[in-house]
C-alpha cells in the first residue's frame, strides 16, 4: 500500500516538516486519509514536536475508524499546543465514540475555555448530555449553539428531542418547526414533531407529519408504523 503519493520529478518532495504536513492536509481535503497519515508521519520524523502534524494525523486516523490511535494523536497535539480549541473538540468527539462521556465533556469545556463561541463544542456537549440522559443540560447547550448560529438546523432538532424527553411538548414542537423551516426534507424532524403532536392529542396534525416523513423516506419504519396506527384512530374518530 502506498501511504502517500510519490513525487513525479526529482526535488518535488517537500523537505521541511511544515511542508510535509501541508501535503497531509491536502490529502485530508481530498478524502485520502491513508495517504494523509503517511505525510504526517513523514513530518513527525522531521520534527516530533509539530503539533499540527499530530492533530492532522488524528483527524486522518479518526476518519479511518481508528479512534484509539486518533485519541493518542490529539493528546500529543494538545500537550504541544493546549490552546487549540478545535483539537479539544475533536478529542471530545473521539472520546464520545469510545463511550467516555465524562472525559468528552471535560474536553468540550477546555475547548470553550479557549473559545466561548466554539459552536461545535457547544453542540457536541449538548449531544453528550443528551446521550447520558441530562436533557435540561443538553437543551441549554443547544440554546448556546443557537445564540451563536440561529440557522443551525441540527441544534433546533436536538433541542426539540431534549425538550420532548422532558415532556416540554410545546417547546419541542416549536423547535421542530424551526428545524423544518431550515431543512424541510428532514424525515426525523417530521416524525418527532408527529410524536409531540400525538402527546398534545392533535391526531390529524400528527398523521400529516408521519405522512410527510414517509413521503421523504419510505423506509422510515417508525413513521410508517405511526402513520398506520393513526390512520386506524382517525377512522374510528370518523365513525363516532
Amino acid at each position: 500500500m502506498v501511504l502517500f503519493d510519490k513525487p513525479k520529478k526529482r526535488g518535488e518532495l517537500p523537505q521541511g516538516a511544515p511542508e510535509l504536513a501541508a501535503r497531509g492536509d491536502e490529502c485530508i481535503r481530498c478524502g485520502d486519509f491513508e495517504a494523509a497519515i503517511g505525510w504526517f508521519d513523514a513530518a513527525l520524523n522531521k520534527d516530533p514536536h509539530l503539533a499540527h502534524a499530530y492533530a492532522g494525523k488524528g483527524i486522518a486516523l479518526r476518519n479511518c475508524g481508528k479512534n484509539t490511535e486518533a485519541l493518542d494523536c490529539y493528546t500529543k497535539a494538545l500537550e504541544l499546543d493546549p490552546g487549540r480549541e478545535d483539537i479539544w473538540h475533536k478529542k471530545g468527539v473521539t472520546l464520545n465514540a469510545l463511550g467516555k462521556h465524562g472525559e468528552a465533556l471535560t474536553c468540550f469545556d477546555s475547548a470553550l475555555q479557549n473559545d466561548l463561541l466554539c459552536e461545535d463544542a457547544w453542540y457536541d456537549k449538548g449531544i453528550t448530555y443528551g446521550s447520558t440522559g441530562e436533557y435540561q443540560k443538553a437543551a441549554d447547550c443547544f440554546d448556546k449553539v443557537l445564540e451563536i448560529n440561529p440557522d443551525n438546523a441540527a441544534a433546533w432538532f436536538n433541542r426539540g428531542r431534549a425538550l420532548g424527553k422532558m415532556e416540554k411538548i410545546a417547546g419541542a414542537v416549536e423547535s421542530f418547526d424551526h428545524a423544518l423551516a431550515l431543512q424541510p426534507g428532514n424525515a426525523d424532524a417530521w416524525y418527532y414533531k408527529g410524536i409531540s403532536l400525538v402527546s398534545l392529542k392533535k391526531i390529524p396534525e400528527a398523521y400529516s407529519c408521519f405522512e410527510k416523513a414517509v413521503g421523504i423516506n419510505p423506509g422510515h419504519t417508525k413513521a410508517v408504523s405511526g402513520k398506520k396506527e393513526l390512520a386506524g384512530i382517525l377512522e374510528q374518530m370518523k365513525k363516532k
